[in-house]
């Protein structure tokens, strides 16, 4: 792992995993409280490294000091439970032809929205949490096949393995991740600094849908619709397939109470996303914002016949109905 100031979260994560490890390596960039000493006490390889605005530089540090076969990649502020620890046991024991897996990572957070997911674990360190975020990373890979991480910032694994030809899998093995329930000046700091670092790599890489849809994001967050359409955007000329681009457009015209061309982005981000219900789902809450609650039934039931159990799709159908 990488870590910096992590003194809070640091001992709870190293404590859950001492265990099934061989050796932990901890790359510090700059901390100033006890992280490097908790470190220690597990016996950590503890690296000082320089920070230089790139988490992927920081983790392919980390990588140069693993010695075993496989190496378990994670923040100081995640968890794995006991029983997913048997798991991963059970995937390096038998990897049959893939050279990594990916683990759900769950952000958990308080209140609800759209993309949130209802946590109903009895895990005691998540209990209190009422939703999380999901999120697939390969975290879990093979050591010694010259595999490293990507991008200055949401940093991956998984293009290094494409690039080798390799497979990976997605497992079942969950990671509680507890950086969104930081105190709020964590947060804050987290957040201004991923936001340099997106520019940073924009700059870099003007033509990447990546970095522009990652700064389209940031802009969202600050309320800043213009700055995010012109990122959407461009990552819609880029590749009109990345992500739910179209969506994010409609969704930034919605608030914007522009029903009519959020609606066409909507028809768009269908087009390209036939088997996923959200844009459908997104569209059918732009027509009942016009009145057109006849419009968003027909749609909904249309969607619900191909996804019945879908709770956004009931949600609206429901909204649809009370008011025709």
């Amino acid at each position: 792992m990488i870590a910096k100031n992590e003194e809070l979260f640091l001992e709870t994560c190293l404590d859950s995993i001492k265990d099934s490890v061989d050796e932990i390596i901890v790359v510090d960039t700059g901390s100033t409280d006890k992280t490097k000493e908790i470190a220690k006490r597990f016996h950590a390889k503890v690296i000082d490294f320089k920070w230089m605005d790139d988490f992927s530089a920081a983790r392919n540090e980390s990588l140069n000091h693993a010695t075993k076969d496989w190496i378990l990649a994670l923040d100081a502020d995640e968890v794995i439970e006991g029983k997913d620890l048997k798991k991963i046991k059970d995937l390096v024991r038998d990897p049959q032809d893939n050279v990594g897996f990916a683990l759900e990572q769950r952000s958990y957070i308080y209140k609800y929205f759209e993309g949130a997911v209802e946590n109903n674990l009895d895990f005691y360190l998540v209990k209190q949490y009422p939703f999380y975020i999901r999120n697939c990373l390969v975290r879990l890979f093979k050591n010694h096949l010259g595999l490293h991480f990507k991008h200055r910032v949401h940093e991956l694994i998984e293009d290094s393995i494409v690039e080798k030809n390799f497979k990976f899998k997605k497992s079942e093995i969950i990671l509680h991740h507890f950086g969104s329930v930081k105190n709020e000046a964590n947060v804050l700091g987290k957040s201004e600094q991923y936001s340099r670092i997106i520019l940073k790599q924009l700059e870099e890489c003007p033509e990447s849908d990546r970095y522009n849809y990652q700064a389209g994001k940031m802009c969202l967050g600050r309320n800043d619709f213009m700055g995010a359409l012109k990122f959407f955007g461009k990552t819609a000329k880029i590749n009109s397939n990345y992500k739910l681009v179209f969506s994010e457009i409609g969704k930034i015209y919605l608030q914007m109470n522009d029903s009519n061309r959020a609606a066409e982005y909507f028809k768009k981000s269908m087009k390209f996303n036939p088997d996923n219900p959200s844009p459908a789902n997104n569209l059918a809450v732009a027509y009942m914002s016009i009145g057109k609650f006849d419009k968003a039934k027909v749609l909904l039931e249309e969607q619900l016949r191909k996804h019945p159990g879908n709770k956004a799709l009931i949600y609206n159908y429901k909204k649809a109905l009370e008011n025709l």
